[in-house]
């Protein structure tokens, strides 16, 4: 006899049959879905864009897609969740959902296991979450760059998010995507007692009811790869280091980058076949990217104030690396496997005094441009830097005084003698 719960809160089911009553108990009182998350640590920025952390993931909130299957059957359509934002310090979440009773141990009445199919429930989740039209997947405002759009309610099939890069370091966005613990499978066990093993590192699967107080708690790897930038001066020397003399300042104006051959648009498939590692589709990378870091995207320590008086600029340039781009921001780049050249073109100027000249200063304008390579590509999940050595060498001189050549002797008899 086949038995069916409803997702509101049962006690027990009473059936008649044969003149005999009895009780048959459900596996557990219902109880909601509850969530965790985890995300690594990195520097915190407010807004949905930035390096997410756990404490922004709980104010940007992550999104849940979920499938309700029979048995062992295709994800089908998302009919359980459906971009379903889960935030707060308390992973809450609405509407609340409950767990399936229908699992194929908790069979306690007199008919065998067989007579009827386990439910199950496979999670993906995917972070920071962002509101979308669920008959279409379309973003909600009509975003270009970043995440924009995510599959539909009603296509069958693992649950997608498309991303695209964008050039404005204001709106680089650290998209992530939830696994079960990546450093060990994990066990999880029925509210039956049955237990089954959840594979590190990749996503919730076919998930039967649990014990009571079990949380599906997603770890949140990061899909994208990060580059930065730091620059240092060499004064005098081969590497970086030593000191500047006479109150100079080295100040940058801009930093430019080319990196042909970048994918430009991808789509991150939430069901990873690989553990730990982000599973990558529909990628679009003939174009070449173009990156410009100036102005206020720039640290302040370093960004050349125009053609003013040294004590007027900043500190500028040190012996020692510094970041450039300002307030912990970085470009974001949909990973590749293969070298890849960067190109990097910087603008920096060297304003020295000199209370002789006109202008109380000299300032001299340096453009220098050089190829990078990375041999390896961009991997998902990394931090790459462009470190830039601007080698600085003093204007020297030295002098000497040559001894005096002989000549040649002219004679002249003044007055002549006779």
């Amino acid at each position: 006899m086949k038995k069916i719960v409803t997702f509101a809160a049962i006690a027990a089911l009473v059936l008649s049959a044969c003149a005999k009553i009895e009780t048959v108990q459900t596996p557990e009182v219902d109880e909601p879905i509850a969530f965790g998350a985890y995300s690594g640590n990195a520097v915190t920025k407010a807004g949905a864009y930035g390096e997410e952390t756990t404490s922004t993931l709980q104010t940007n909130g992550f999104g849940v897609f979920a499938y309700q299957t029979t048995g062992d059957a295709a994800l089908g359509i998302p009919n359980f969740m459906y971009n379903t934002k889960v935030s707060t310090s308390s992973w809450t979440y609405s509407p609340i959902k409950y767990w399936p009773n229908q699992i194929q141990s908790g069979n306690t009445d007199s008919q065998p296991a067989t007579a009827y199919a386990t439910d199950k429930v496979s999670f993906f989740a995917y972070a920071p979450h962002v509101a979308a039209t669920a008959s279409t997947g379309a973003v909600t405002g009509g975003t270009t760059e970043g995440i924009t759009a995510l599959t539909d309610n009603k296509t069958p099939g693992d649950p997608k998010v498309t991303y695209k890069v964008s050039a404005d370091l204001d709106k680089q966005v650290d998209l992530l995507w939830g696994v079960v613990n990546p450093a060990a499978n994990q066990t999880w066990t029925t509210v039956a007692g049955t237990s089954f093993t959840l594979t590190a590192g990749k996503p919730y699967l076919g998930l039967q009811k649990p014990a009571l107080n079990t949380k599906i708690h997603f770890y949140f790897r990061h899909a994208l790869a990060q580059l930065t930038l730091q620059a240092a001066a060499a004064y005098n020397q081969a590497a970086a280091g030593g000191t500047v003399q006479d109150g100079v300042k080295i100040t940058i104006k801009q930093v430019e980058l080319s990196v042909p051959g970048m994918p430009q648009t991808a789509v991150l498939n939430l069901n990873n076949s690989t553990a730990n590692t982000p599973f990558w589709e529909d990628v679009d990378g003939s174009a070449t990217m173009a990156l410009t870091v100036s102005g206020s995207n720039i640290n302040s320590d370093l960004l050349d104030a125009g053609d003013v008086v040294p004590a007027s600029q900043p500190d500028g340039v040190s012996g020692s690396f510094q970041n450039v781009i300002t307030d912990g921001k970085y470009y974001t780049l949909i990973p590749k496997a293969t070298s890849t050249t960067v190109n990097v073109k910087i603008t920096y100027y060297v304003t020295t005094p000199d209370s002789d000249l006109k202008t109380t200063y000299s300032r001299v304008e340096n453009v220098i441009s050089k190829d990078v390579v990375f041999a390896s590509g961009f991997a998902a999940g990394t931090k790459n830097t462009i470190k830039m050595t601007l080698g600085i060498s003093e204007v020297k001189f030295e002098a000497s005084v040559e001894n005096w050549d002989n000549g040649s002797t002219g004679e002249v008899d003044l007055p002549l003698n006779s």
